[in-house]
């Protein structure tokens, strides 16, 4: 069969045209004695569209050597940047700025403000991230919105997240507050106390521990609460020598990692759903970390503990697991596809960062 390449086109290889040959002719022939297109195919691992492609001679298709993305392509029916700028113009408008998405497109389209339909106003709003709640709020003196914090966490000791949270007591009018800041790489709890009230001189004597016990972050990120912006905070964590951040207000999001430890702690099987006091709130609390930090076998550490995490002996429960799937691989080979590996390392993280994201 001959292959021809359009100008400026790399023909097909000479071998993945013979390839493709043989095995057309073999789909054809088992066509012949009833077997159909579909089922031929899945026979000799031939992908269907490829057979259909080459056996009518890449009449209606061409390959590329560098494809441009479907994303990228311009299409033509797309809205011009021109109309682009309206829809944003639109949203950004202080008549809409307030309102969602939908609202803003039906009333500005009512107006005759845009003309294309409510999806493609929306994709543009999705695309400048104007979407979700568009209420003006977060702003100092009139300027834009503070900005998404990204912090990254390569090591043990780049990043610290701590936060406040409140458990319950014997009466409904209790609530024991429970501080808590953890490293971030190694998901350890570096520092924990639990009172009756949010105190920032407390904080600070928590903080001082932890820095003396593990050493100081060289960042450190809190929500916007008042014990996390007060003063004494702030400067004993700078003196420290350690910078401060700070999630977006009304954005759980931003701090992550310290909700979900405060989520794992609260959905416990064992967590009382009331203290009997605060020294029960105590007692049960420095158990419950213990545990966590030296036993609980950590999905986002690769099933390592953030112990052996954060002082940096996981590598040596990997080598122990490997040897492990080793041993056993050699005594039962037939049950694996492929030889059994231990779980990676932990890998790099942070919050609102690439590396979190696609974890």
């Amino acid at each position: 069969m001959e292959n021809t390449a359009s100008a400026g086109v790399d023909p097909v290889p000479a071998a993945a045209v013979l390839i493709h040959e043989v095995l057309i002719q073999t789909v054809q022939a088992l066509k012949a004695v009833g077997v159909t297109v579909v089922a031929g195919c899945v026979l000799v691992g031939l992908p269907r569209s490829t057979f259909y492609r080459v056996s009518r001679g890449y009449q209606h298709y061409q390959p590329v050597a560098e494809p441009i993305p479907h994303r990228d392509r311009r299409q033509p029916a797309a809205l011009s940047d021109a109309e682009r700028d309206v829809i944003i113009a639109v949203l950004c408008s202080n008549e809409y700025v307030d309102l969602s998405v939908q609202q803003a497109f039906w009333r500005s389209f009512d107006e005759g403000s845009v003309a294309c339909s409510e999806r493609t106003f929306y994709r543009v709003a999705k695309d400048q991230n104007m979407v979700g709640d568009r209420r003006r709020r977060r702003t100092t003196g009139g300027g834009s919105t503070r900005n998404k914090p990204i912090v990254d966490a390569d090591k043990v000791g780049d990043l610290w997240s701590w936060d406040i949270s409140e458990l319950r007591g014997p009466r409904t009018q209790d609530r024991y507050k429970l501080y808590l800041a953890m490293d971030v790489f190694s998901r350890y709890p570096v520092g924990w106390r639990i009172e009756y009230t949010e105190n920032t001189t407390l904080v600070v004597e928590m903080f001082q521990q932890a820095f003396t016990d593990h050493g100081v972050p060289a960042v450190l990120h809190a929500d916007n609460g008042p014990s996390m912006r007060a003063n004494d905070v702030i400067h004993a964590i700078q003196d420290a020598g350690s910078i401060n951040s700070y999630s977006r207000p009304r954005v759980s999001d931003d701090n992550p990692f310290s909700e979900s430890l405060f989520k794992t702690i609260k959905y416990d099987l064992t967590c009382p759903i009331t203290f009997d006091s605060i020294d029960h709130a105590r007692t049960w609390t420095a158990q419950f970390l213990h545990d966590y930090a030296h036993h609980h076998r950590h999905s986002g550490l690769g099933h390592y503990t953030p112990a052996t995490v954060h002082n940096g002996t996981a590598h040596t429960i990997q080598q122990q697991r490997q040897h492990t799937l080793n041993t056993y691989y050699e005594q039962h080979p037939e049950r694996f596809r492929n030889p059994p590996q231990a779980p990676e390392l932990p890998k790099p993280t942070g919050i609102n960062n690439q590396l979190s994201q696609a974890a």
